[in-house]
């Protein structure tokens, strides 16, 4: 018998290769001695038998009620989830393990450790205590840790403070600013030490702080930036504001700061609430409890297809995300429905770390009802290994962080589009018709492109607010019936406004050699059976940070697209040719390629370059590249600009070049791809791809086969089957669910807990799912 060939953190752990298994109380998780493979009772004697192991330890999980799971939870103190004094940060109930040591086939003879000696005991033992197996304390919560966003450090960290002997008494307050006299809602000035009243703030409904802007007033008479709210000080914080910096900030040296004016931090006891206590109180009647539904006394929902997913670490954006595929019937099918062949085709061990088996094992444990029973203990799974090999070698979902949604779900159907053929995926896939307009020659062009996730503009009125809620904290505006600002608009709007003609207006005709610009504006060429849309709510402030946008979008359960169809070139029209005529005089050039090899150089594409320097009027590099920055979300941003001759398609790239790069570890076809992309330039094109490597297309996708691609076509015709709301200011804070609509029924999925939906928030979603009618 051999044992502990391998590593025992190499352990496959509560993650099973072809089920999950921990959870279910009745048969446990077998794992192999040799190899470290976890498998449930339905899967080890298969195993066994092919592989000829027979040493087994075998684990078992019960699910027991925790003493305290009858009281209420603490209250609620800090905007976080799974953290002190946050949002469901106490269990509800604990796991007992039990670890036996089993010899296949006799698995109903359990020996317990107790009855082990020497390297046999050591080497179960071993295994049981893994790190591998056993859950961590932060999976075992449930829910992942968001402690909101961070306080940028203020830049007035040395503040020079007046030397004019004031000292501020630890009680009495009152505001200075003649005839006012409030006593509550004031501020610090920490550079004179003056003591005045700030905005009036809104609570909730009814109920707003008292004050009237006096310390504003006061930093615009002497620009003293930097101010403290003297009722939440106490030992060691404090909420502080710049006012030059218009946001709240962190004083690294606060304590020696209060102390100029006499101020003991330890002594004071905070009497008021902080800013971000306000915002709790405002997220929790509002955003996230519309979208969570909190409060609702809802009812939960088992059965196949209502299975959650625990939080293994900000992982909700894909936990709502894959539960809203699951409405795809083809991608749940191919993968809920043939668990067994796809696991057939490799290895026990390789399917560890194989996208398919992962995948089907995700999604065929979702939708088999095992793991979702009424009177189960363990209604949910844990994809620790799914988040593993989906995002392995992805920079950013490689990691705990939280991500984007649709991000996510982009590349997740481009994995599966790599993974399977035929590809589920095409029930999702489209095409955009691209059509350009020249206003000098009234010449027209026409490019197609393809897309899994059709972006909607939401178009605000002129002068509105970005993140309405954080605006309404910092400068107390409310509206007349006492609510935050929040603009509504339809999905017609932002339709209209997504399809609307986008002009160019320093373009120069081809045709003509005028420069009369041109419009150009996007439709539908194709109608795919399952529609994603996303609403562009994120956008790139001045300050170079990602905000959400505070807008409720009204969405039609049924919509008709038809009117946004692509008609094709139609009768009468001419194509704009690519390059001048021959008797036209072309501009000497329309990009300095100096420029564009300079910009290369640092890791953009060419088309990005090319575009860039175009936009800003061919500046200088660093125009040009903070113009990619501030535009590194456009979805066209490496296709080349149309308003630009298109480069020769044709290049010929230097073989000796493409064998240089393939001595770095790149393949032929990235050694091609990058060389074309950086103008047969080694060099850059060695930097491109180090960069890169992951946007060079798949050797099999070329050109032609794309453009030969047979979409599926249908009505325009569309009902709303789920969506997925964000919950937070920043794509990367915040919390994600999923409302879905099965059987007429909606259901929301938020994370492990499932259940029925009594108002489905559509108008606060972020990424919504229509199936063909």
């Amino acid at each position: 018998m051999e044992v502990f060939s391998n590593s025992v953190d190499e352990t496959t752990g509560s993650d099973l290769l072809s089920q999950y298994s921990i959870p279910h109380p009745r048969s446990g998780l077998y794992i192999c001695m040799k190899t470290f493979a976890g498998f449930c009772e339905r899967h080890i004697r298969g195993y066994c038998e092919s592989s000829g192991q027979k040493a087994l330890v075998h684990l078992k999980q019960e699910k027991q009620l925790a003493e305290n799971a009858d009281e209420p939870q603490d209250k609620v103190t800090k905007l976080a989830i799974g953290v002190d004094g946050g949002f469901c940060s106490s269990p509800q109930s604990r796991t007992v393990e039990s670890a036996d040591f089993v010899l296949f086939p006799e698995l109903d003879k359990k020996i317990s450790f107790s009855r082990l000696k020497g390297e046999l005991y050591t080497a179960c033992a071993g295994i049981a205590s893994s790190s591998g197996v056993r859950v961590t304390d932060q999976l075992e919560s449930g829910v992942s840790e968001w402690d909101g966003e961070t306080k940028v450090t203020t830049k007035h960290a040395n503040l020079q403070q007046l030397d004019n002997g004031v000292k501020i008494p630890s009680t009495g307050w009152k505001c200075q600013y003649e005839g006012c006299g409030l006593t509550e809602n004031l501020w610090l000035n920490l550079t004179d030490g003056c003591i005045k009243c700030g905005r009036s703030q809104y609570i909730s409904e009814g109920v707003r702080t008292k004050g009237n802007n006096h310390m504003k007033e006061h930093y615009e008479e002497f620009n003293y930036p930097l101010v403290v709210k003297l009722g939440t000080i106490s030992k060691g914080t404090a909420d502080v504001f710049s006012y030059d910096e218009d946001d709240f900030v962190d004083d690294p040296n606060l304590e020696t700061h209060l102390r100029h004016f006499g101020i003991n931090m330890d002594v004071l006891e905070k009497t008021e609430k902080s800013t971000l206590e306000l915002e709790l109180d405002m997220n929790k009647k509002w955003e996230w409890s519309m979208c969570s539904e909190d409060g609702a006394n809802l009812e939960l929902a088992f059965g196949p297809g209502l299975t959650g997913m625990i939080n293994i670490g900000s992982s909700c954006y894909i936990n709502a995300s894959v539960q809203m595929l699951l409405q795809i019937p083809e991608i749940a099918d191919v993968y809920g429905n043939h668990v067994d062949e796809i696991f057939g085709k490799v290895s026990p061990l390789a399917s560890n770390d194989d996208f398919n088996c992962q995948t089907a094992k995700v999604i065929s444990c979702l939708l088999s009802g095992d793991y979702s029973k009424k009177d189960g203990k363990f209604n949910c799974i844990t994809p620790t290994q799914f988040k593993r090999v989906v995002g392995r070698g992805h920079p950013e979902f490689a990691t705990f962080r939280q991500q984007d949604a649709e991000e996510f779900i982009r590349y997740f159907l481009t994995k599966i589009d790599d993974n399977l053929h035929p590809s589920p995926v095409d029930a999702v896939r489209f095409s955009v018709e691209n059509r350009f307009v020249d206003n000098a020659s009234h010449c027209v062009r026409y490019d197609e492109s393809e897309e899994l996730v059709f972006s909607v503009t939401v178009p605000l009125p002129p002068g509105t607010v970005v993140n309405s809620l954080l605006y309404s904290l910092k400068n107390g505006l409310v509206r007349n019936e006492e609510k935050p600002i929040r603009p509504t608009i339809t999905l017609r709007e932002c339709l209209i406004a997504t399809f609307a003609d986008q002009c160019i207006p320093d373009f120069r005709s081809p045709t003509t050699n005028e420069q009369l610009g041109a419009t150009q504006a996007i439709r539908f060429a194709t109608f795919p059976d399952f529609l994603i849309l996303q609403l562009k709510k994120f956008v790139l402030n001045d300050d170079w940070t990602i905000s959400k946008m505070d807008v409720d979008v009204l969405m039609d359960e049924t919509i008709d697209l038809s009117e946004f169809r692509a008609r094709g070139k139609q009768p009468g029209e001419v194509l704009l040719p690519d390059t001048p005529s021959d008797n036209v005089e072309r501009p000497a050039t329309e990009v300095n390629e100096r420029f564009v090899e300079t910009i290369c150089a640092m890791g953009f594409s060419r088309a990005a370059a090319r575009r860039a320097l175009y936009e800003t009027k061919g500046a200088d590099v660093d125009t040009a590249i903070d113009w990619i920055c501030g535009h590194a979300e456009d979805p066209d941003l490496n296709t080349e600009h149309p308003a630009l001759p298109k480069p020769a398609k044709n290049l010929n790239v230097d073989p000796s070049l493409v064998s240089q790069l393939a001595e770095l570890g790149f393949t032929a076809h990235q050694a091609k791809y990058a060389l074309k992309e950086q103008g047969n330039n080694l060099e850059s094109a060695a930097n491109w791809l180090i960069a890169n490597a992951d946007k060079v297309p798949k050797e099999e996708c070329s050109e032609s086969s794309v453009v030969d691609r047979k979409y599926r076509d249908g009505s325009a015709c569309y009902n709303l089957v789920g969506f997925v709301s964000h919950m937070g200011s920043s794509p990367h804070s915040g919390h994600y669910v999923a409302h879905l609509k099965k059987d007429g029924i909606w259901y929301i999925f938020n994370d492990e807990k499932v259940a029925r939906s009594q108002s489905p928030p559509s108008s606060l979603a972020y990424i919504y799912l229509y199936r063909r009618v």
